[in-house]
């Protein structure tokens, strides 16, 4: 199978603060504890292409020397594009280790999506965070969500808007920047027996699909970047704070909120 595996921090085990997820070697040591359980489990089955897309920050966080040698490491966050999500149809299935709640959801462990600033991301009426997000850019290429970690929160929310999907929860939220942490042993068991079982038995899982065409809205919070994107990009403001962007696709719309985020803060 050629799977994808995308990687973020905030959901890993022990991590409860944004400094441990921003650069600290704490996160990256945890992070690289569940994606090496992920990987091992998948490989345990057999023999298997496993491309990992580093989501967190600069997407330089995974340390690529505790690799096998069948796993290869999307760094840097290069751009989707409306053709490529980071992700194409050429994948059997997509898997999220270390990912998180959504931004507003109460009693979460460090909530957001994608940036703090973003306080709801809705694609067609549909709120979703950074978990609804990719899995319906994968959707479009017809691609499966079938395993996610992270936390209690992020878990919940990721059976309530992929059914079937498997989820493996490494700590317990108990609220923002509180939670009850599992070992890294017993953590890294649980993901790599359940990144044994969706290749052995594969979860009856659909491709996440919503139907075009795409409208998604953003509401910003009151921010530098939303005066400096106000500014540059007055077309896609509907009302104050709040963007707006049309396309056929998830994928088409995200990347060009992506490319017009990118290009306002190199300004």
């Amino acid at each position: 199978m050629k799977l994808m595996i995308r990687s973020d921090i905030e959901g890993v085990t022990g991590v409860t603060t944004y400094k441990q997820a921003e650069g600290s070697e704490f996160g990256k040591h945890m992070l690289m504890s569940d994606l090496k359980a992920c990987v091992d489990g998948i490989l345990s089955t057999g023999e298997h292409e496993i491309i990992i897309y580093d989501e967190h920050t600069d997407g330089r966080n995974v340390d690529v020397l505790q690799l096998p040698e069948c796993v290869s490491v999307i760094m840097g966050k290069p751009e989707y594009r409306p053709d490529w999500g980071g992700i194409d149809n050429s994948f059997d299935a997509m898997i999220m280790v270390g990912f998180h709640a959504r931004s507003g959801v109460k009693g979460s462990l460090l909530p957001h999506s994608y940036s703090r600033k973003n306080l709801e991301i809705r694609l067609n009426n549909i709120v979703v965070g950074e978990i609804g997000m990719e899995a319906s850019v994968a959707g479009d290429f017809d691609v499966p969500l079938l395993l996610v970690t992270g936390d209690s929160a992020g878990m919940a929310e990721a059976e309530e808007i992929v059914p079937g999907v498997r989820t493996v929860t490494v700590k317990k939220a108990m609220g923002e920047f509180e939670a009850q942490c599992y070992s890294p042993k017993r953590t890294s068991r649980m993901i790599y027996e359940a990144a044994c079982s969706i290749i052995k038995n594969k979860p009856k899982v659909k491709p996440l699909k919503i139907a075009g065409p795409i409208e998604m809205q953003i509401d910003l919070a009151v921010s530098e970047y939303t005066e400096k994107l106000q500014k540059t990009h007055p077309e896609i403001f509907i009302k104050d704070g709040t963007v707006s962007i049309k396309d056929k696709t998830v994928t088409t719309v995200w990347s060009r909120y992506c490319t017009i985020q990118k290009e306002v803060k190199s300004k």
